[in-house]
């Protein structure tokens, strides 16, 4: 009798491939020095924080009540953290994905592999998700432990792992959660668009800051739009904003994940047609 065949096929086949690759890509890519900025720009906000705190202590000032505190870093949540590390923490590492690639002309052993350019991207954005889901959760622990846990504020504790502060830290770990996911999906699908993505960024960047000022409707088409309406802790959108309801969390959720969808989608087209020229790079 003939042996039946075992080896896997469809989904089962992707999921041991994209399994594969991610085993490959966080060695690769994420356990080499060329990690060690995005690491650094990741943790600035801990180290300011834990700066903060010693500086309390060390001057013997008056601690800040915890209420205060959980309001200001509300705001260096969503204006520094959000805005700038988690941006272009995301920049540096989901644009190297494929550009690195390019860079270090190894594009061509996936392609020529039997890998379908789907499982490609995806294996390459899920392994961009976990190395930068972990070191910015990390960040965020570190700095909610260096804003409340010390000293420096008054009641922090009690307010962190038994008040209303440990609600907050809950959805602030999964602001960055799918901060990462939003922003993985931009420049994923950026850096298969445009050899240099540079200043492509540097406008989404603008657009992302400038997102207060643009009526209802473009809101819906930036990814810190649908991420404040999740945080705990809002904050002032300064006299000139023009006036908004706060979008509902199901429905800030919802346009989220049709975001990235769009992204990814677009992404994978371009995958599909993506061809190794080296001498152009």
């Amino acid at each position: 009798m003939a042996e039946t065949s075992t080896l896997p096929t469809g989904a089962a086949l992707w999921r041991r491939q994209i399994a594969a690759m991610l085993g490959l890509e966080l060695r690769k890519t994420f356990l080499r020095a060329r990690a060690l900025p995005v690491v650094v720009v990741a943790l600035l906000p801990a180290v300011l924080l834990a700066l903060r705190a010693l500086a309390v202590e060390l001057q013997e000032e008056t601690p800040m009540p915890a209420a205060q505190v959980a309001t200001i870093y509300g705001g260096i949540f969503q204006l520094f953290f959000l805005r700038f590390v988690l941006f272009f923490g995301c920049f540096g590492i989901f644009t190297y994905l494929v550009r690195g690639e390019i860079a270090e002309r190894s594009l061509h052993f996936y392609f020529l592999a039997p890998l379908r350019r789907e499982v490609f991207l995806v294996g390459k954005y899920v392994a961009g998700c976990l190395a930068a889901w972990a070191l910015f959760t990390v960040s965020v622990l570190l700095q909610l432990g260096f804003a409340f846990l010390t000293g420096a504020t008054a009641g922090g504790t009690a307010y962190l792992l038994e008040g209303p502060g440990a609600g907050h830290a809950v959805a602030y770990l999964g602001v960055t959660l799918l901060a990462v996911a939003g922003y993985g999906a931009v420049f994923l699908a950026l850096a298969l668009a445009v050899k240099n993505p540079m200043i492509p960024a540097a406008a989404i960047l603008g657009w992302e800051w400038l997102n207060f000022l643009m009526p209802p409707a473009l809101k819906q088409i930036s990814v810190i739009h649908h991420l404040q309406s999740l945080c705990p802790v809002p904050i002032p959108s300064g006299p000139f904003a023009l006036p908004a309801e706060p979008t509902p969390a199901p429905l800030a959720l919802a346009g989220f994940f049709a975001l990235v969808a769009v992204l990814l989608a677009l992404a994978v087209r371009k995958a599909r047609r993506l061809e190794v020229l080296y001498a152009g790079d």
